[in-house]
């Protein structure tokens, strides 16, 4: 129905004239969904942090009186209350009613009132008219003005307390990017409706174990017969509170909105009551419903934006929940770390990526300098942290001496575990049946546990690389396996094993992705499940490209040198700005120089090299403060202004360092025996020899370094020498 017709009579030069009329129609309109901010956010202001530890202390003898009175989830439910009701209390609200601006000037707002107040009148002159005009341009100038200086002053401000970047863009955020698209079959779906059921559907197939439903009923039987006579001791509040502090900051919260900060806030006042909750929970195996599911987000990898396969599911988890996942998680740690080997690198104590990169670097430089062939698998597992079984979770639990009690709570959340995908909004539960949650404390001391329940199964005692008595099969860090054989044949036989295994644990290798390389003459195809496994002559492990080339030091420097300028102008709001140049230098050590330095122990500083380093932080600093070569500013008097670190020495007292660290090493891992072997046996190369790590170290420390770096001092003393070996001589 048409009804209010009227004609707008406006000034126009034309007859025709504008037709304004209200249009009733019998089908209701669909609102959109309305988000609101999380109601328990991060407590902004002191007055508001004491207002919430009043709040949460009166509720503290209520919490007494219930410790012994109710049932675990009646007296969890009560924590999550006190903790939510306390945090909606504690809020300091705006009582006038009066919403303030903090990104526009008072200038600017004043511009805006009096643009407010001539549209209002209604007989304009013509003044009035170009006054409007005038303060439409002018207020679209200040505003931009004034939020290019909010921006800043929100880095500047982040960049001094913190030195992080990303914590102010985050601030800065004021949007959300959506997934656009899925692809489902041969069709890419971008309805919302479609693009939430098939991240359901997608996740709901991928968590189902119906391969291994026999498997788990037949041993979950099996391990509840088993009886534990060793009691575990309780969890005392030291304990706890240590657990708390150790929370980190700026972490999504789970279901409930209860953030980390809110719970780090009430350590002392929470607690006793949570140490009483806790030792429940370990005394009697039940935990609160709230455990056990999982709000699953998607965070974007790499590839196709709309195959769902490219995307990494986090699971997002109460916080009471976490701070009992890492009670559990470093009492079972102590006892699974005991059955680690040392070709495991991931998820340990003094372990980094840099000790494999430099055991896999090494190997490969030894072998082509003696003219030895060497064959490299490098394995990648379809989804690994989603797919192992969780019968052969409690299998390596029981076998490597995990407490029964402690089986039997890490049993009770996965076994009622169940997810819902959030993407603008959630989707429909389901099961969990395989597979470790990402964003559990837990999950990687599990999972690095039943790899190696996988590994150790299998008959490889007599193969790979002989190496001062020992054989160097693989290496492993988390899910990134590297085997190595000296023989076409070895490595087949190794790959089908390992193959084979993995899939009674319900892993797959990822056949498509999985790369083999070698320096033989002759690549021989090898086929896994009737599959060719295809050779490369360049792979990037663990963040560093490793290839046979003779120039694969150059071609890692240049790619880090084009992975630091790519992270520079992502940071061009801050190179490119007015903010002082000592921020700027801050952003440059801490964001770029660490990209630009990543594994730098593991380089060959030659003359080439060198110059590569210095040329890239130099370009950056001159980039920085606006300064062109045709300037002729020397590079001498730009660091004075810029006072940044030598990024060449830097990089030459971290390998120095390394040296030493690697000379001192007494648990007999890889990166030291590898270090120490001398090579296979074979024949150099005619001709000058290429440049090897030690090379240089042995220039200023002499073939007895090794010897020489046990002593501390000895090896401080040597590094002014080495890293100012390195920096070029001013011009």
């Amino acid at each position: 129905m048409i009804q209010n017709i009227e004609v707008l009579n406006l000034n126009y030069s034309s007859d025709h004239r504008p037709i304004r009329a209200t249009i009733t129609m019998e089908k209701i309109k669909k609102i959109r969904t309305s988000y609101t901010a999380n109601p328990n956010s991060m407590l902004k202001t002191l007055d508001e942090i004491n207002k919430y530890r009043e709040n949460i202390a009166s509720h503290l003898p209520t919490l007494l009186k219930l410790q012994d009175n109710c049932s675990i989830q009646s007296y969890y439910d009560k924590i999550v209350n006190s903790i939510s009701e306390s945090l909606q209390n504690s809020k300091i609200r705006n009582t006038n009613n009066i919403k303030t601006n903090i990104i526009l000037s008072e200038n600017t707002r004043g511009l805006i009132t009096r643009r407010q107040s001539l549209q209002r009148t209604k007989n304009k002159t013509r003044a009035m008219k170009n006054e409007m005009a005038a303060l439409y341009k002018l207020i679209n100038k200040r505003i931009k003005t004034d939020y290019a200086i909010y921006r800043t002053n929100t880095i500047v401000k982040h960049i001094e307390h913190s030195g992080s970047t990303k914590r102010a863009y985050k601030e800065l955020q004021i949007n959300k990017n959506w997934i656009e698209s899925f692809k489902k079959k041969e069709n890419i779906l971008n309805n919302r409706k479609d693009i939430i059921n098939i991240a359901t559907e997608f996740y709901k197939t991928l968590y189902s174990d119906q391969k291994y439903d026999h498997l788990h009923h037949t041993n979950i039987n099996c391990i509840h017969t088993k009886i534990n006579d060793c009691r575990v001791s309780p969890f005392d509040t030291e304990e706890v509170s240590n657990s708390i502090k150790r929370l980190k900051i700026g972490k999504s919260p789970g279901a409930d909105h209860i953030t980390n900060e809110a719970i780090i806030t009430a350590c002392t006042l929470l607690s006793p009551s949570l140490t009483h909750l806790f030792n429940r929970i370990l005394e009697s195996a039940v935990i609160p419903k709230q455990w056990a599911e999982s709000i699953i987000i998607l965070i974007y990898k790499k590839g196709a934006p709309h195959d769902i396969e490219n995307y990494r599911p986090i699971s997002l988890l109460p916080c009471l929940y976490k701070i009992f996942s890492c009670l559990i998680n470093g009492r079972i740690r102590a006892i699974l770390e005991s059955s680690q080997p040392i070709e495991q690198a991931g998820f340990r104590k003094s372990y980094s990526t840099v000790d494999h990169i430099h055991t896999l670097d090494l190997l490969m430089e030894k072998y082509q300098e003696k003219q030895r062939t060497l064959h490299i698998a490098f394995i990648d597992y379809k989804k690994a942290f989603d797919t192992i079984s969780h019968t052969s979770i409690w299998n390596t639990l029981e076998e490597q001496g995990v407490n029964t009690e402690y089986i039997e709570i890490i049993k009770s959340i996965y076994n009622i575990s169940t997810g819902r995908v959030k993407l603008e909004k959630i989707g429909s539960s389901f099961p969990i049946k395989r597979g470790v949650r990402q964003g559990d404390p837990m999950s990687p001391t599990l999972f690095i546990a039943v790899l190696e329940s996988i590994i150790s199964k299998l008959d490889w005692q007599k193969c790979g690389l002989y190496i001062n008595g020992h054989y160097l099969n693989h290496l492993r860090f988390a899910d990134d396996l590297v085997l190595l054989s000296e023989s076409y044949s070895q490595q087949q036989f190794m790959l089908q094993s390992l193959n084979e295994h993995s899939k009674q644990v319900g892993l797959e290798m990822n056949l498509s992705k999985t790369r083999l390389m070698t320096n033989s003459k002759e690549n021989r195809t090898i086929f896994i499940d009737n599959i060719p496994l295809k050779y490369t002559e360049k792979y990037i492990y663990l963040g560093k490209q490793m290839s046979f080339d003779r120039n694969s030091n150059d071609q890692e420097i240049e790619r880090r040198v084009h992975l630091a300028w790519n992270k520079y102008w992502c940071h061009k709001e801050i190179f490119k700005s007015n903010m002082p140049i000592k921020l700027k230098t801050k952003v440059m050590t801490t964001c770029i120089l660490a990209s630009l330095t990543y594994a730098c122990q593991t380089w060959k500083f030659t003359t080439k090299t060198r110059n590569k380093i210095s040329t890239c932080q130099r370009g950056m600093e001159r980039s920085m403060l606006n300064i062109r070569k045709v300037h002729k500013i020397r590079h001498t008097k730009i660091r004075l202004l810029t006072k940044a670190t030598d990024v060449l020495s830097h990089s030459l007292k971290l390998k120095w360092k390394w040296a030493g660290h690697v000379a001192r090493l007494q648990d007999g891992r890889w990166t030291k025996r590898v270090t120490t072997w001398t090579g296979p046996q074979g024949k150099r190369y005619r001709g000058r020899p290429l440049t090897r790590w030690q090379d240089e170290i042995i220039r200023i420390a002499g073939h007895d370094w090794i010897q020489k770096a046990q002593s501390r001092e000895r090896w401080k003393s040597l590094e002014e020498a080495f890293t100012r070996e390195g920096v070029l001589e001013n011009p």
